[in-house]
């Protein structure tokens, strides 16, 4: 089977990201009430709601990192088991 180098829409991956991370974005929830109840800056909001997107950028990143690193291949190894060589093999003797 033909691997590609990107298996997925990154698109849809991040928005599947941050649905699943809904809970990291209360703090910017919380200042957008602070916003409309004691009138601070609107400012706040969006820095909360960009380090939640950071966030999920972030472990996106940390575990595509982590599934390339796992992805290298071994070299082969040599057999060094003494019974599990062919009978028909006199070569090891």
């Amino acid at each position: 089977m033909r691997r590609t180098k990107r298996s997925g829409s990154f698109l849809l991956c991040l928005l599947l990201n941050l649905i699943l991370n809904w809970e990291w974005s209360i703090p910017a929830w919380i200042l957008l009430a602070l916003h409309y109840w004691l009138d601070i800056s609107v400012w706040w909001t969006a820095a909360g709601l960009a380090l939640w997107l950071l966030r999920v950028l972030w472990g996106m990143w940390l575990v595509g990192w982590a599934a390339r690193v796992g992805n290298f291949q071994d070299p082969p190894k040599e057999n060094k088991n003494p019974y599990s060589v062919k009978k028909g093999d006199d070569s090891s003797r």
